[in-house]
């Protein structure tokens, strides 16, 4: 056998070898992928299940003597290897879309950006959403105008869900996105309550600063509310009323970040009712959140 072709063979296992190895590489690598996906979508699991845990807990809580406080602050609760944050928050803290004025719904948006003509003009078309008629505001819109943008006419009833606020003329998904964790849609309350509202919230009610500085550092130093220093009553089976938001049916918002020491994390927004029977409650709706956009709406300036 000639020089060349030893030359030529020793060649062809050497790249017959190359591509065993690229082979081998690429399954391996596909193994090791796999094994991480299993393993992420079991983290998940084991988060989700977490987080159903910390529902019930909230709900119990809102019961307990003494209670746990609807009003954003937060709480933590661990089981099965899972570390969760979490705040409850009573919506009568929050801005009724079906209730609020013009003059508050402006200046939500003045709040968070909006210029006062924008801010007023978009109060203005919500306050015609929602109302029974087709007769504009001086600067909102009703059916003539979303025809004329090509978009579907006004309610003209109540908000049923935040989410329809999107389809209101002049809204757009950046000021949605930055509002709607202020919005609720319910039985019309004109005025949030100061003593469950998130800190942006506080900032537009007519409150003095001493008074609103006294609320945020309750929060944070877990103290109770103004008003409810003493713990309340207990029914006499060891469950007590927690007078910020928990007496009777009401409705709430549920913020939970949750996690896994190994990095798996996730976040829930979920809304709930609770029922006349203690511990009693349903879930109303649930989507997931940014991991830390909790702590972004309650803590940004607990420490000022």
């Amino acid at each position: 056998m000639n020089s060349n072709r030893k030359g030529f063979i020793l060649l062809l296992v050497v790249a017959v070898l190359i591509s065993a190895a690229a082979v081998l590489a690429l399954a391996s690598l596909s193994v090791r992928l796999q094994a991480r996906e299993t393993g992420t979508s079991a983290d998940l699991a084991q988060i989700s299940a977490a987080m159903d845990a910390v529902l019930a807990r909230a709900v119990l809580g809102l019961e307990d003597n003494p209670p746990l406080y609807a009003d954003g602050r937060a709480y933590e609760f661990a089981i099965n290897g899972v570390q969760s944050t979490y705040r409850i928050i009573d919506t009568s803290g929050l801005i009724d879309l079906n209730g609020a004025s013009e003059a508050l719904l402006a200046a939500l948006f003045e709040r968070l950006g909006q210029s006062v003509p924008d801010a007023e003009t978009l109060a203005a078309a919500i306050a015609d959403w929602r109302d029974g008629d087709d007769t504009p505001r001086g600067r909102g819109a009703e059916r003539r105008a979303y025809r004329n943008a090509g978009l579907p006419g006004p309610g003209n009833r109540p908000f049923l869900h935040v989410s329809e606020v999107r389809g209101v003329l002049g809204m757009n998904a950046a000021l949605y996105a930055a509002a709607a964790p202020y919005l609720t849609a319910g039985a019309g309350v004109k005025t949030p309550r100061a003593l469950t509202a998130p800190p942006v919230v506080l900032d537009i009610l007519d409150i003095d600063t001493e008074k609103r500085r006294d609320i945020l550092e309750r929060r944070r130093t877990s103290r109770p509310p103004p008003g409810e220093e003493a713990a309340p009553a207990s029914d006499g089976k060891g469950k007590g009323k927690a007078r910020t938001g928990s007496k009777g049916a009401r409705r709430y918002l549920l913020l939970i970040d949750a996690h896994l020491p190994g990095g798996a994390r996730a976040a829930r927004r979920m809304v709930f009712s609770t029922g006349p029977r203690p511990g009693s409650y349903a879930i109303l709706s649930w989507q997931a959140l940014p991991y830390g956009k909790a702590r972004m709406l309650y803590d940004a300036d607990l420490g000022s």
